[in-house]
């Protein structure tokens, strides 16, 4: 088959991260040790290390049924995780919160892959350095698959 559905969310990033979650826990994981690099998974979460401070990014999602060939785009950098959804669902999160919406995977009970795309780390972190609060600079795709 191949690629199941698409989305799209606004991700709030505060302090340079956001993190995926089943939205069926109450946020209170551990926190990855040391610097994170782009991905990083611990305590049933994904940690996403962001280029800017205080921001909104574009995060596109998409559920695929099998690994999903890489994509091509002017990306910077990429990461790979693993992800338990009980629920099906999963929420972006930052320090300040959950983001609106969620990330539908259309199957509950799973254990998900997820490669992670990012383009404007750079610029948002020099607009962070300028005291500016931009949205949609940093861009993310995130694939998943079931494991």
């Amino acid at each position: 088959m191949g690629l199941v559905s698409r989305q799209h969310l606004d991700a709030d990033v505060d302090f340079y991260v956001l993190w995926l979650e089943d939205a069926s826990e109450t946020s209170n994981g551990a926190e990855p040790e040391g610097e994170v690099p782009l991905v990083a998974a611990c305590d049933g979460r994904v940690y996403i290390r962001s280029g800017g401070h205080t921001h909104t990014a574009d995060f596109a999602v998409e559920v695929w049924d099998q690994i999903p060939p890489p994509d091509a785009g002017p990306w910077e950098d990429e990461g790979e995780a693993e992800i338990d959804a009980p629920s099906g669902e999963l929420v972006l999160w930052t320090y300040g919160g959950p983001s609106e919406g969620a990330i539908d995977l259309g199957s509950p009970g799973r254990n998900w892959h997820v490669r992670l795309y990012v383009t404007g780390r750079r610029q948002a972190h020099d607009l962070a350095q300028q005291g500016e609060t931009p949205k949609g600079v940093e861009r993310y795709l995130a694939q998943f698959w079931p494991v």
